[in-house]
């Protein structure tokens, strides 16, 4: 079902579509710091191949979403998102984050929330030298005069 309102409006072309429900375009990367080692992030996320073995061999992630947090999966689908489907920046072994079209497999319970998000902190902890990169993705997204910039 696609939205009818104000924010669905054409804008110039080379813009990002406001009828689009993404916030960034699919083609957009952005480098990560030299000091970033994609090979001790992936083994990270790894992790959640053991706490999650229906994961195995897929690029994985975990979002909370409200009072629930489910389980993604990278989606080989094309199209427009299902309903089930959002995009992630995630890290990728070129050094730059790009957007990761991704499945919701289920919803965890807290147990698995918990351990799950042992995992994040970790994976934060990975990423800690991303303010950079990530501020110049929220100016992106936001735009200065939203920021305050």
């Amino acid at each position: 079902m696609e939205r009818q309102g104000p924010f669905h409006l054409a804008v110039q072309k080379g813009t990002l579509e406001a009828r689009s429900p993404r916030v960034l375009e699919l083609g957009e990367s952005y480098p990560l710091p030299d000091s970033f080692d994609f090979g001790e992030y992936i083994e990270t996320e790894r992790e959640m191949w053991a706490l999650f073995p229906e994961t195995e061999g897929s690029r994985v992630n975990f979002c909370q979403m409200g009072l629930t947090a489910q389980v993604f999966v990278e989606s080989a689908s094309g199209g427009e998102l299902a309903p089930d489907e959002t995009y992630f920046l995630m890290p990728c072994p070129d050094r730059t984050l790009r957007p990761i079209r991704m499945k919701a497999l289920w919803r965890l319970t807290v147990p698995e929330f918990r351990m799950s998000h042992l995992t994040a902190i970790r994976l934060a902890d990975k990423l800690a030298d991303t303010g950079r990169v990530m501020d110049q993705i929220h100016l992106r997204i936001l735009g200065s005069e939203i920021l305050g910039i």
